[in-house]
């Protein structure tokens, strides 16, 4: 990642070195990833570059407070299992990463991720993934 592919910091004090943080999300949003593309194959359903940027993007939609941001009316069973898997763990993320910001000299205040951050490290992800040019987004993405 460059530091031109992140923009300027918005109005969001909690992370003070944006490039670092975003980095450090996307490898650990990745490896969620990629356990479920690894879990879906015995069910018989390989996770290619298309299910993934739907997943992405329902997230993205799901962010900007969209309902029912995941559609998978086009998709069996199976298929729609592992993407709501996928969607269901990796929609808590935001939540499950806390920035610590003290609030006086003995107490703390910890903060969920920036939705707008949140947005931003699955729009890096998915420019990753694309970046790749590959069948399954995961065969190099982890490098």
């Amino acid at each position: 990642m460059k530091n031109e592919e992140l923009e300027a910091p918005a109005s969001n004090a909690l992370v003070a070195d944006r490039i670092a943080e975003a980095k450090r999300v996307v490898r650990r949003i990745s490896k969620i990833v990629l356990e479920h593309c690894d879990a879906s194959v015995p069910l018989g359903f390989k996770f290619g570059q298309k299910e993934i940027e739907i997943v992405i993007t329902a997230l993205k939609d799901h962010a900007k407070g969209i309902e029912d941001a995941l559609d998978l009316t086009n998709y069996d069973e199976v298929q729609s299992h592992c993407m709501n898997r996928l969607f269901g763990e990796l929609v808590d993320e935001p939540s499950n990463i806390l920035y610590v910001t003290p609030t006086g000299p003995t107490s703390t205040r910890y903060e969920a991720m920036d939705s707008s951050f949140w947005i931003e490290c699955l729009d890096l992800l998915g420019k990753r993934i694309k970046s790749n040019n590959i069948k399954h987004p995961f065969d190099q993405i982890s490098k």
